[in-house]
């Protein structure tokens, strides 16, 4: 254990990937408390993914060798949201596996839009057991942080960023209230039943709890 670094699990519940609704305060608090590199790891389920990307400056995908196939479907979503792929395990008998998963992806990359004008998305390999490749990941990482900085991109980002967070609770927020208001009890039973059976469309009943909701708050004023 080493006393310049903190580990916190976080509980996921019901989320998916282990991105949790307070993961954002955590990585806020954690800065607070000093530390200047905060790491947000996701099991890759690719909805945490796309999540994470929303509230860290850089996103790492980490890739393991042999994975060609990965590129269909929701991995290729998930590469486009990467600012930097890093092949892992490239030692031993899987060393050759893991140079060719690099040159797969360095061409796939060029078919794919970017995130950043400025940044072309590297790809590395590294290997966590011998520890090869770990430097030179790092040395980019900062580089990524280098010119996001220079161009002004970092702080727009991270402004974009702390917009959609307050949008996110708010409608976090809003829909607690909703479902909490003893009031709309009944007829959120009564609508979820009506569209489970098909009476009425999600959208209708959605709109209808929201003008009930409103409706009483009008006639709760004095």
């Amino acid at each position: 254990q080493r006393t310049e670094a903190f580990i916190r699990p976080s509980p996921a519940g019901r989320t998916l990937g282990g991105v949790t609704r307070r993961t954002r305060e955590t990585m806020l608090l954690t800065e607070a408390a000093g530390f200047d590199i905060v790491l947000v790891e996701t099991v890759g389920v690719g909805q945490s993914e796309t999540a994470v990307s929303e509230m860290t400056d850089l996103f790492v995908l980490l890739l393991l060798p042999g994975g060609g196939d990965e590129l269909q479907g929701i991995k290729r979503g998930i590469v486009e949201l990467a600012d930097l792929l890093v092949i892992n395990k490239a030692d031993g008998d899987l060393a050759p596996a893991a140079q060719r998963t690099v040159a797969d992806y360095r061409h796939a990359l060029r078919l794919l839009h970017t995130r950043h004008p400025d940044w072309e998305v590297p790809v590395m390999s590294c290997s966590a057991l011998d520890g090869s490749g770990i430097a030179e990941v790092w040395e980019t990482i900062e580089k990524f942080r280098e010119v996001m900085s220079a161009n002004g991109e970092l702080s727009r980002t991270r402004a974009a960023q702390a917009t959609a967070w307050l949008w996110s609770e708010l409608a976090e927020d809003l829909l607690e209230l909703l479902k909490n208001d003893a009031g709309l009890r009944k007829r959120i039973d009564s609508l979820e039943q009506a569209v489970a059976t098909g009476r009425t469309s999600p959208r209708v009943a959605a709109r209808m709890i929201v003008e009930q909701f409103i409706a009483d708050r009008k006639t709760d004023k004095p």
